[in-house]
């Protein structure tokens, strides 16, 4: 990883950390306890993501446009914001209710603006390994930090600190990107694509023509929203106020950090890092699987009456950090495969998480755990049948796949089929790239599959998407294009395009 991708990191955590402060900790007590008396203060705080995230669906490119401007007033604003909610029941000028409400609002939509841009920033910047890798160390990186504040920090402090970390964040945002393009000048990387922030972005996985890859990329985003709203919802972290006060359990190093910190780490590597090879149908199933079962172990073994309930509070913590670690993986995937702009995919992602998170808060919020079990089963039913439905459509590409080798061979794959069967469009160039590669395919003795491979190189897809297209593995794609390299007598595809157009 990158000394940007780890700076990415620390901005990532230090905004968690700020969340965490400002909903969980002492130092906004007088104002969580006074919002209570009108509504569970996540709601507002969800509400202002939940806002935000629609204007990222409705408007991206103006929000983009207004990057320039934002980068410098948004963390003055969440700054004011968090200090108008702790501050809120201190004063007399305004009425403190108000106050306190419109201060989580702001927080809310600070929050999701930082965490928008740290994920952007990963997708663009950092290969798929490296951007897990970044999520883990953040939210790792909370856990200690929100327990020593907790144990050692007085309220005040814990206040001063929460208002401050807005600010932090935005330094070690912009540090970041200094040190990314820093990192581009010495590789010698003069890519003419660059992020809003200015970066140069690396190579991004183009978008397939096919309806069914862009079904299954937002399914996967409902799905992990979902289950991180409801997982977070059922925990501590969806209950702020009297609900928490005083009630959490003795931090310890081993089970407060120790334990949360391998098994997360091993569920990036196993469930997320190691199935990168295989189709999006089934590449983060096991990761939903697991945080399902983790989320049922709570359910159908909380009992308020046995002594468990630390041993079920350790679950459900960990399951939550799996639960955040695949729902940003799903999203930093999606904005690299997705033709979509990059605001609006942030945008749905945090949109369903909200709206979950709200509908979860205004139907069940006042129902233990323990009685919630035939509502998680539904959430089960749902999320399997969502994960059935891409394993469906990824068949039914496979078999299309089959059906239809030979007229893909002669049209070269140029465009994808939709799932009405009729053939998109090509543009003269990707016809005349197509032409060249059927030509150089004979000339070369490629094989139908090498030639599909091969022409997909030609128009500048990468492995992950021509691993999707064909419906192959990711070691399968890779042994094919070794192949054509060989036959071609090029050793990168640099050197493939330059014998194409020479």
């Amino acid at each position: 990883m990158s000394v940007s991708g780890v700076m990415a990191a620390a901005g990532f955590g230090l905004t968690l950390v700020w969340c965490m402060l400002t909903s969980h900790t002492n130092g906004f007590t007088s104002a969580t306890l006074g919002v209570e008396t009108l509504a569970n203060p996540r709601f507002f705080y969800l509400l202002g993501i939940l806002l935000l995230a629609l204007a990222f669906v409705a408007a991206p490119r103006l929000l983009k446009r207004s990057d320039r401007a934002l980068r410098y007033s948004m963390p003055l604003v969440a700054s004011f914001g968090t200090a108008c909610y702790g501050l809120a029941y201190h004063q007399t000028f305004l009425d403190p209710g108000t106050l306190a409400v419109g201060g989580l609002f702001v927080v809310g939509v600070g929050f999701f603006w930082f965490l928008a841009r740290y994920s952007l920033m990963l997708a663009r910047t950092q290969d798929f390994t490296c951007a897990v890798g970044a999520v883990v160390i953040a939210l790792v990186f909370k856990l200690p930090v929100v327990a020593v504040f907790n144990l050692y920090a007085s309220p005040e402090t814990m206040f001063v600190v929460a208002v401050a970390l807005p600010l932090v964040s935005a330094l070690v945002f912009e540090a970041a990107c200094a040190r990314a393009r820093h990192e581009a000048a010495a590789r010698g990387v003069s890519s003419k694509a660059r992020t809003v922030y200015g970066v140069p972005a690396k190579p991004r996985v183009a978008a397939p023509a096919s309806q069914t890859f862009r079904r299954n990329m937002f399914v996967l985003l409902a799905v992990s929203a979902v289950l991180l709203a409801v997982i977070r919802s059922v925990s501590d972290l969806g209950l702020w106020g009297s609900a928490v006060a005083g009630e959490s359990l003795p931090w310890t190093l081993l089970t407060g950090t120790v334990v949360p910190a391998v098994v997360l780490s091993a569920f990036a590597l196993l469930a997320l890092i190691r199935m990168a090879d295989f189709t999006l149908t089934m590449r983060f199933q096991p990761a939903i699987l697991l945080v399902m079962a983790g989320l049922f172990v709570v359910a159908l073994q909380a009992n308020p009456e046995n002594g468990s309930l630390p041993f079920l509070a350790d679950v459900i913590q960990i399951d939550e950090l799996c639960a955040h670690l695949l729902f940003w993986t799903v999203v930093v995937t999606a904005l690299d495969a997705l033709d979509v702009p990059s605001y609006r995919v942030i945008g749905i992602a945090e949109a369903c998480f909200a709206a979950a998170s709200i509908a979860w808060m205004l139907l069940f919020g006042t129902t233990p755990i323990v009685n919630n079990v035939y509502v998680l089963l539904a959430t089960y039913l749902v999320v399997i049948a969502a994960m059935y439905a891409t394993w469906l459509g990824g068949r039914r590409r496979a078999d299309e796949a089959e059906g239809e080798g030979a007229a893909r061979s002669t049209a070269g794959g140029a465009s994808a089929r939709g799932e009405d069967g009729e053939r998109a469009i090509d543009s003269p160039l990707v016809e005349t790239v197509v032409e060249t590669c059927l030509g150089m395919a004979r000339r070369y003795r490629l094989t139908p599959r090498e030639t599909e491979v091969f022409t997909l190189l030609a128009q500048g897809r990468t492995r992950a998407f021509i691993q999707d297209e064909l419906v192959l593995s990711g070691s399968t794609v890779k042994t094919h294009i070794n192949h054509i390299y060989a036959k071609l007598d090029v050793h990168d595809r640099q050197e493939m395009m330059d014998l194409i157009w020479s």
